[in-house]
């Protein structure tokens, strides 16, 4: 892993192009087809101590689903009626953490092919010391269950495309404009919760109040967003 971390650390330090990174073996692409097994081995892969990987039948149209096992915790992806890219990664990297850290190549923004990074944990931490965590952010986007990659919109797509073709060098909106889709996303997935009858109206009054709470602290303290 040592190797990738010294091709994404020169990028940084401007020994390495942008482009070179591209076709760095730091960067593993993946397709919004790819078959999720996969995805766990590219993964996989990529670090010095793998996981376990196993399937098991489930009787879903889809195919098995994937257990992932590291040491004595054992993970079986919770799909739902289909198998998702996002939801696999997202899973894959919650087991792994803080050993290592799945991280989506933002500049691959846009594509229907994604680029991902594995490092270390540590390693990810000692780039942020050395360059700021804002500015490893900007190219590489941190990953938790509420993240969208595949699965974002194309208006939301296009509007965060927009934002880095007339940002100036590395900024924080990037990074904040990503943060309040996430809360707009979840009013979304709420609202059709309710619509299709999962949520009560007490429950759906609850998880709404705390959305509105959490719009309200992000615009005091990042302003309105468009």
């Amino acid at each position: 892993m040592e190797d990738m971390y010294n091709q994404v650390r020169s990028c940084f330090a401007n020994d390495m192009d942008l482009t070179d990174l591209f076709d760095s073996e730091a960067i593993i692409w993946i397709d919004w087809r790819e078959y999720d097994e996969d995805v766990v081995h590219y993964f996989n892969d990529m670090m010095d101590e793998p996981i376990d990987i196993k399937t098991v039948s489930n009787g879903k149209a889809y195919g098995d689903d994937i257990v992932l096992q590291k040491g004595d915790k054992e993970l079986q992806i919770p799909y739902g009626d289909e198998q998702d890219r996002d939801v696999t990664i997202k899973y894959f990297n919650d087991l792994v953490k803080p050993d290592y850290e799945v991280r989506w190549f933002t500049e691959s923004l846009g594509n229907d092919t994604l680029g991902f990074t594995v490092l270390s944990g540590a390693e990810w931490a000692k780039l942020d010391d050395e360059f700021g965590a804002d500015t490893v952010r900007y190219y590489f986007e941190p990953i938790d269950f509420e993240s969208d990659m595949f699965n974002l919109g194309m208006d939301e797509v296009f509007a965060l495309l927009a934002l880095r073709e007339n940002s100036e060098g590395v900024n924080t909106q990037f990074s904040t404009q990503l943060d309040w889709i996430r809360i707009i996303n979840k009013e979304k997935t709420l609202a059709e919760q309710k619509e299709n009858g999962q949520i009560d109206l007490k429950q759906y009054m609850v998880a709404k109040k705390e959305l509105q709470q959490s719009k309200d602290d992000f615009i005091a303290a990042h302003g309105p967003m468009k």
